[in-house]
Formats: C-alpha cells, structure tokens, sequence
C-alpha cells in the first residue's frame, strides 16, 4: 500500500478546484487529486483510495485492489493525489475511517477515466457529488444524486415520521424507482466499459432467495451489450451465486427437519436438569 503524505496545496488552489479530486491524463492515465472535507476531522489521518470494480467473490481482485490501495494523508481538510494507470475506466473509491453517526457515509465512489474529475463532499450524511468528466458527470446525475434523494428521505422518515418541505411530495417509494431508473439508464449507457458498471448490474443478478431467482429481462438485457468475455463472466457467476443458494436452502431444510424431530427423551434430560 502507497502512502503519499506530503503536498503543497497553495500550488493548486490558482486552478479553482479547491472540494474537488482533479485527475489528468493522456496515453495513460496520469492522476492528480485534491479533495476537502466538511471539517477537520480527518486531519492527520489517511483517506484510502481503492478499486471497487470487484465482485464479492472475486477474491483474487479483491487482494489485488486491496495491495493497490493508496493512503492519502489528510491536511486541513484537504488531500492531494497523484499517479498514473492504463487501465480502461473503472469504479473506484475513496474511504476514510472517522467516528460516525447513524447513516453518515463513511466512502465516496467515482470513476476514473482520462481528464479532470471533480469530487464535492460537503455533507458527511451524503456521497460526494462528482463532475469534470464525461462518465463521472452522467455518474453523478444518474446515481449519486438520486441515491442521495433516497438516503435523505429515509433519513427525515426515520427521524421525523414524515418527508421534509424539501422534497416536496417526493416518496420514498418514488425516489427509489427513479434511482433504479437512472442506474439502468447508466448500466445501458456504459455497458462497454464492463468495470463501471459491474458491481452495480451484479446486485440486480444475484440470487439470494430461490423463489426470486428471475431477473428482470432489463438487467439481463445490459448483458448483451457488454464485451463478450465480461457478459459470460456475470452469467458464470450468477450460475454460482443460484447454486450456492440451493446448498443453503436444502441445509437450512434439513436442520429445521432435525429440530422439529428432535428425540422427546432430549427435552426430558434438559429438564431434568
């Protein structure tokens, strides 16, 4: 793990990036990155920035992202980054340890790709809302935002009972279709860039209960549209997240067949006891 601790931020505050993560590049991808929290709780602390591109049982890419983390040390609120890539772009991450409150975000994801990236985090109850580049700007309209409506709702419900003047006669129920609307439209819009998108398309793909195991033909649709190699690696995974399921679903059949036939001369031992 990268650790970069050492900066001069007054050389950049000229170019008027000052809350943001600014990323250059050119044949590869050269990274330059400023950022600036709410407040000062951070200071003297690292911020780690790491690939989030990964499918939960994808270990292999997991341990990979997690040898390729960077600590980025923290300064009056503001952390600076640079480096390069080649890489095609990805979804990645910035994650920082500090005492939370109930529903504070403790991350913010962005993508990279070549040009300058502008990450706003001004509220630790929220994503960071990020601009600058053509991916990250569709990003930001057709997910943080809308996931920042959600959370923000089911904080006032959760805290008040009811949705603030704010958000007007928006429900949560309205606000999450709209949020899955905008990831789909994301989903079909990147679908050739398979380590954007991947993570988000493989909640909708998973089978975690059998009785639920169809997918809308929408998400399986988004499929078709990724390069072959990537599409066949989500179908091969859903295939074993279905299995998997089976096996936990006969196990949790067979132990709930075991207790309610539990010998009676059990029970008298206990209560004997």
């Amino acid at each position: 793990m990268k650790k970069i601790d050492n900066f001069n931020i007054q050389n950049y505050e000229e170019e008027s990036i000052s809350y943001c993560i600014s990323v250059f590049c050119s044949v590869v991808l050269w990274t330059r990155e400023i950022g600036e929290f709410p407040d000062n709780s951070l200071d003297g602390k690292y911020i780690i920035l790491t690939d989030k591109s990964f499918l939960p049982d994808e270990y292999k890419r997991k341990w990979k992202a997690s040898d390729d983390e960077v600590k980025i040390l923290v300064t009056d609120k503001k952390f600076y980054y640079k480096g390069v890539t080649t890489r095609k772009p990805f979804l990645t991450q910035i994650y920082y340890d500090r005492p939370t409150f109930s529903g504070q975000t403790s991350a913010t994801s962005f993508v990279i790709e070549p040009g300058n990236i502008h990450i706003h985090i001004t509220d630790w109850y929220e994503e960071g809302n990020v601009s600058g580049t053509p991916i990250n700007k569709d990003y930001n309209t057709c997910v943080i935002e809308r996931k920042n409506l959600v959370n923000r709702i089911f904080r006032t419900i959760r805290l008040k009972g009811q949705t603030s003047e704010a958000e007007g006669a928006y429900s949560f129920g309205s606000a999450f279709e709209d949020f899955e609307k905008g990831e789909l439209a994301f989903f079909e819009k990147y679908a050739k860039y398979p380590d954007v998108i991947r993570v988000m398309l493989s909640r909708y793909l998973e089978v975690k209960e059998l009785n639920k195991r169809l997918v809308d033909a929408k998400y399986l649709r988004i499929l078709d549209l990724m390069p072959k190699a990537d599409r066949d690696i989500l179908i091969e995974w859903r295939e074993y997240t279905m299995k998997r399921e089976e096996y936990w679903a006969k196990r949790r059949a067979l132990t709930d067949s075991l207790n309610r036939n539990a010998p009676r001369f059990i029970e008298r031992q206990i209560n004997n006891n």
